[in-house]
């Protein structure tokens, strides 16, 4: 899935992904960088323990998703900042 930062550096999270995950207006997050990449931690007081149809779910979108990702390059970059994508 892809998602665009605005210019103000924020991002929306999908709402597939967020009622998957149980994420609510005022839901906490721990983020660490790694490498190349960026890592969002909810934060809950309780462990929140999955289904395994709700593990089914996650894994379809998941496999839908894979490969929609779109390559970065400069004229990428370039056709974003115009709003042309």
């Amino acid at each position: 899935m892809t998602v665009l930062m605005t210019a103000k550096s924020q991002i929306t999270i999908p709402k597939k992904i967020a009622k998957a995950l149980g994420l609510a207006k005022g839901s906490l997050f721990n983020i660490g960088v790694y490498r190349n990449r960026i890592e969002l931690t909810p934060l809950e007081v309780r462990e929140k323990a999955f289904t395994d149809e709700e593990y089914r779910k996650i894994d379809d979108l998941c496999a839908k998703e894979k490969g929609r990702e779109s390559k970065v390059s400069k004229k990428f970059i370039v056709s974003l900042k115009r709003g042309k994508i």
